[in-house]
């Protein structure tokens, strides 16, 4: 299956942070085989395991645990392309953040981001990809910093986020993070991202420019579509099983689906290095971290994602990481620290 990528691109603005805290960059970029004049190329792609090494070995390097905070400074509307034209002439925060929402896989597959409405509130949810390995925190931190400054960019005389939330434990760089998101923030919880007051994510921004947003949209969605039709068999097998989740169908209705007969992805799958079952295995992973942040129960988790019983589920968990469902949902839920 095609790895998942990053624009190299947002490399530029994360090399420069590292250079600003004493890092040879020319040295850093190595070990992702790529050099300076390489990142002027804005249809280039690095993997999502590149990317979480490069900004891992930037970290340690800097000797920063704040780089994150710092590099996603950098990364301001102008450097996210039509994706960041769309956004800032949007009718509203909510509008800009289901547009980064549903057009964030044409500029990175490091992040996924989603939106919903919570109590009165708009809640704007960032998860990592698993491919980043230890990078995660820091990559978490390097989205959030950036899509508030769209945000940002939208009320250009003040910040409609009212509340940051991590799911990680307190950080050393804490106040550091607290100063630049310039509002509550709060660790340990049971998820990564914003909140705005609802209100102020309706309200109609002065920047709003409906020639400008229509088409801007239309430039990402020709971009998504681009990218859709270019796509491996595992990529589109992939979107099909989560888009009918649940149950997890079938090879044989994947396939159809897909127009093609099960032996024919079977041997797509194959030369693309991945099965049906690797696939189902990494969606059912992946999904199974989500519902619990979420507060579903176990036997939730396992009827939605198609396991026989509850002991089968908790087999497949352990295999993944390392503990019993209960243990590691307990692990990222408490404690429930406030912002201090």
């Amino acid at each position: 299956m095609n790895p998942k990528t990053v624009r190299v691109t947002y490399l530029r603005q994360i090399a420069d942070q590292a250079a600003e805290l004493g890092v040879d960059t020319v040295a850093w970029l190595a070990i992702s085989d790529l050099k300076q004049d390489d990142l002027a190329d804005a249809s280039a792609v690095v993997a999502v395991e590149k990317f979480g090494e490069l900004i891992t070995r930037a970290v340690s390097l800097s000797r920063e645990t704040g780089f994150g905070v710092l590099a996603g400074r950098r990364l301001l509307t102008a450097t996210h392309g039509v994706l960041g034209m769309a956004a800032a002439a949007s009718r509203s925060i909510r509008e800009a953040m289901q547009i980064v929402e549903r057009f964030v896989c044409i500029r990175t597959e490091a992040i996924s981001i989603h939106t919903r409405e919570v109590n009165g509130s708009l809640e704007v949810w960032f998860e990592p990809a698993i491919g980043l390995g230890s990078a995660s925190n820091t990559v978490t931190e390097i989205a959030m910093v950036a899509v508030k400054n769209i945000a940002d960019d939208i009320f250009l005389s003040r910040s409609a986020c009212n509340m940051v939330y991590f799911q990680f434990p307190e950080p050393p760089h804490a106040a550091l993070a607290r100063g630049v998101y310039g509002c509550a923030v709060r660790y340990n919880q049971k998820w990564s991202g914003l909140s705005f007051d609802i209100s102020a994510a309706e309200e109609v921004t002065q920047k709003y420019d409906p020639l400008v947003l229509t088409e801007a949209v239309r430039f990402c969605v020709e971009e998504l579509n681009e990218t859709g039709d270019n796509r491996s068999a595992g990529s589109k097998l992939e979107k099909i099983v989560l888009e009918r989740l649940p149950p997890i169908p079938h090879l044989t209705v994947c396939a159809r689906l897909l127009s093609t007969t099960p032996r024919t992805l079977h041997r797509r799958l194959i030369e693309e290095g991945t099965s049906y079952r690797e696939i189902v295995e990494s969606i059912r992973h992946r999904m199974a971290l989500k519902l619990l942040r979420k507060g579903s129960s176990i036997k939730e988790v396992t009827y939605f994602l198609g396991y026989a019983d509850i002991a089968s589920f908790r087999r497949a968990f352990r295999r993944w990481e390392g503990m019993a469902p209960s243990d590691w949902t307990t692990r990222v839920q408490e404690p429930a620290g406030e912002s201090r």
